[in-house]
This record gives C-alpha cells, sequence and structure tokens, in this order.
C-alpha cells in the first residue's frame, strides 16, 4: 500500500517520501477501514512534518487529517457503515495520506451523494474549526468580525459562515490577489497588510468602535496586535499560529476593553468531547452547501507524489484557499 512517511523532522519537501508498505491493520471493534479517495491539507500538515505540532505524535508520521473516501472493511459493530461514502479525521501518526487508513467509526461522517470527493475533502477541518470558532465567539447577525488570513482555508470558510448568519465581515490579507479573493468571498472590506496598517484600517472602517470577533489562524504579532481592534466586550478566538508564537498578553489590556481570548484546536478535541454538536455541525453545513452559502475554497488538486511540494508552498504562503490530494482514480469535482 502507498504512504506517505515522514521518518524524521524537516520540511515536507525533506522529508516526506512516498513509502509502498504492508496494508492497513484489520478494523477492530468500533473501527472501519476506509479507501482514501481525496485528501485535504491544512498547515497543521507542515506542523507535523517539522516535529512542531503541540500534540506531535512520534515518528514516523504519516500526515494527513481530513479525507474522503469509501468504508472498505467494518469490525465489530460498525457493519451498518460497509460500503458507505464518508468524510473522515483519522487518528495521528497514521494520517490521511495513504491508500487506506483504519480508524474508529466515531470519527466517520456520512456524506450526501451531492457532495463529491473533492469539496468533501475541504470541509472537515477548516469548516468545522471555523464553525466552532464563531459558536465560541457567541457570533450574532449584525456583529463584525475580522478574519486573519482571509484568503486561506480556515479564513474562507470563516467568512462563508459569519455571512451565512448575517455578520459583517473585514478580512486581512497579503497582496492585491488575495484581497480580491477576500471580496469574492463575502468580505465587504479586505485590508492588505503589506501595504496597510491592519489596526488602523479596521477602526476607520468601524467608525472607531471596533469589530465584536476576530478569527486569528496566525499568531504571532497579528494576534497581539488584534487586541487593538476589539469593541468593548470584543471576542478574538485564537485557532492557529502559522506565524509563530505571540508574546505575552498583560492581563491589563484585557481588562481595560473586558475583552476575551478564547483558544480553539477542532480535531484533537471535539469529536471526542461533543461528538453530538460535531454531527450537528455536519448537518448545517451540508444544509448550507446545498443551499450554496458553503463553497469549499478548492484551488489546486495534486497527486500523492506532488503533495511535499504542496505543503512546501502552503509553508511559505505561497496559496491561496484549500489544496486537495487526489489519492484515487476517478476522485473528481462534479
Amino acid at each position: 500500500m502507498r504512504r506517505l512517511l515522514a521518518d524524521r523532522p524537516g520540511e515536507p519537501a525533506d522529508v516526506l517520501r512516498l513509502a509502498d508498505g504492508p496494508g492497513e491493520p484489520a478494523p477492530g471493534p468500533g473501527e472501519v477501514s476506509v479507501a482514501v479517495e481525496t485528501v485535504g491539507l491544512n498547515f497543521l500538515d507542515v506542523m507535523l512534518c517539522r516535529g512542531t505540532y503541540p500534540l506531535q505524535p512520534p515518528f514516523p508520521v504519516t500526515p494527513g487529517v481530513e479525507l474522503a473516501g469509501r468504508v472498505v472493511g467494518t469490525g465489530p459493530g460498525t457493519e451498518a457503515l460497509a460500503g458507505v461514502d464518508v468524510i473522515a479525521c483519522p487518528t495521528l501518526p497514521r494520517g490521511a495520506l495513504g491508500e487506506t487508513v483504519t480508524l474508529a467509526a466515531a470519527l466517520v461522517t456520512p456524506r450526501p451523494s451531492t457532495i463529491d470527493p473533492i469539496d468533501a475533502a475541504a470541509l472537515p477541518v477548516t469548516y468545522q474549526t471555523a464553525w466552532f470558532a464563531l459558536e465560541r465567539a457567541g457570533l450574532a447577525a449584525g456583529q463584525t468580525v475580522l478574519v486573519h488570513a482571509g484568503a486561506g482555508g480556515v479564513g474562507i470558510a470563516a467568512t462563508q459562515l459569519a455571512r451565512a448568519a448575517g455578520a459583517e465581515v473585514i478580512c486581512t490579507a497579503g497582496g492585491p490577489e488575495k484581497t480580491a479573493r477576500c471580496r469574492a468571498n463575502g468580505a465587504g472590506l479586505a485590508i492588505d497588510y503589506r501595504a496597510d496598517d491592519f489596526v488602523t484600517a479596521v477602526r476607520e472602517a468601524t467608525g472607531g468602535a471596533g469589530v465584536d470577533i476576530v478569527i486569528d489562524p496566525v499568531g504571532g504579532e497579528v494576534f497581539t496586535r488584534s487586541l487593538d481592534c476589539l469593541a468593548f466586550e470584543g471576542r478574538l478566538v485564537a485557532v492557529g499560529a502559522a506565524g509563530g508564537n505571540p508574546p505575552p498578553v498583560d492581563p491589563l489590556r484585557l481588562i481595560a476593553g473586558n475583552a476575551t481570548v478564547v483558544g480553539l484546536s477542532w480535531g484533537s478535541a471535539y469529536p471526542w468531547a461533543r461528538p453530538e454538536a460535531v454531527r450537528e455541525a455536519y448537518d448545517r453545513l451540508f444544509a448550507l452547501h446545498a443551499a450554496g452559502a458553503v463553497r469549499p475554497p478548492v484551488s489546486q488538486v495534486v497527486s500523492l507524489a506532488e503533495t511535499p511540494a504542496a505543503l512546501a508552498d502552503l509553508a511559505a504562503r505561497r496559496t491561496t484557499g484549500k489544496l486537495v490530494v487526489r489519492v484515487a482514480d476517478g476522485a473528481e469535482r462534479s
């Protein structure tokens, strides 16, 4: 069975190799085996290769934390899933970037026939992360949301979901091509952080009031400066640190603005801690997809062999939207 493996920490292009090896173990009680059709790529996969993921498993590791495929094997108690098309989030260190993966049935969700494998692979991590980030922030219609990295996967998902909920959206992104994508995705204002100071631009756009919610997958100084963008009782949700760890926050800054900082990691907790909420979120996402409000931002589809280079582009911020790996022939967008 073909599978991408990283045997040591390093950059994806240096350490990921396509290997032939034995097949996946047979599914045990409560498990299924899934033939992988497509895999969505995330910055988390770069961190896994580097060995810097906060919940880093031991090497060797196969990246890939979201997939679309078909159940080809069942263990005791999961027979009803035989032959079902699904989306799934496998447990590391044996991730999705291989031809087959065995995982707990609790991490598998049947997918509607109206969602093709390309779109399906872009839904689990980015849209579930954006969904729960906005839920944790208490999003309501009429509020204003600042979304950093608005041309990336989580940024595009958060923009679509916030707009569907009746919110106004401001995005930041690097360069005119990415800001144009933010506007096409529904942002009322897209700020090129390379050309303009985003704090000043946000304050001007909101008449000095600031935004109700910030969704931040960037971290670093972006996180710290975002506190200056918050309105009274504003909420900042940290969903990643692609730009590095932020410096410590002085609690007096939070007290002065009655601000709230929330941390969110979806895949490491929610499927286990709140499985019913995850299923409800999928139902809502499927309905929004059918209505056209959710449009997975797939910008490039690559093969398994092309994946290390694609992850290098993702790490260097040379990509927009979502990268998807086509593992099986016939996994086409309808």
